[in-house]
């Protein structure tokens, strides 16, 4: 054989090897789009959404679930009695109203509360967090006796607020100098 028929069959077994290597890596990368779109179709047909969308809203549904963990509450010397978004008089900003009732038989001296809320489309509003969209907090150290009610209203200007979830104490402070903090064990 001559050194250019040897030079020829040499450049065609490496091309032949590339092409071989290439198609293999584009018949496993049509295999993974084909899973993907398998398992999209899947997701859309059983939860009308993506996969991609169903993973991130179990996602913040998790979150949401971390946030909200209120295990404790029972033991809350106050009670929200009602929680609502109010209208600013000559805005569109909304704020956040709670009347509350002190539960102990002690004399309170201030409390922090936590608020959980939705847009109109029942997706989390903007409530005064900048972390953390749905959720807000505020607080008042307006003396409040055994047994009595109180309500306040927290100016967090909120854009797109239509409904307070829930509301929760999540820090008591009494005359006497004691605590209550929820979750603390």
């Amino acid at each position: 054989m001559t050194p250019k028929l040897i030079i020829v069959l040499t450049a065609l077994i490496v091309c032949t090897g590339c092409e071989q290597a290439a198609q293999k890596a584009a018949n496993k990368t049509l295999d993974s789009l084909n899973e993907a779109a398998k398992v999209d179709s899947f997701s859309r047909a059983k939860y009308h959404e993506s996969a991609a969308e169903h993973a991130q809203k179990m996602a913040d549904s998790v979150i949401t679930k971390a946030m909200l963990d209120t295990a404790g509450m029972y033991k809350a010397p106050v009670k929200v009695l009602k929680a609502k978004m109010v209208s600013e008089e000559y805005s569109s900003y909304r704020n956040v109203y709670l009347s509350f009732k002190n539960v102990s038989g002690k004399t309170i001296t201030a409390i922090k509360f936590s608020w959980y809320g939705t847009n109109a489309f029942n997706e989390p509003a903007e409530l005064g967090n900048p972390v953390e969209n749905g959720f807000g907090g505020g607080f008042t150290d307006h003396e409040l006796g055994a047994g009595r009610i109180s309500n306040g209203t927290w100016n967090i200007m909120s854009s797109d607020g239509k409904k307070i979830k829930v509301a929760w104490p999540t820090e008591v402070s009494f005359s006497d100098g004691t605590n209550w903090k929820l979750n603390n064990k």
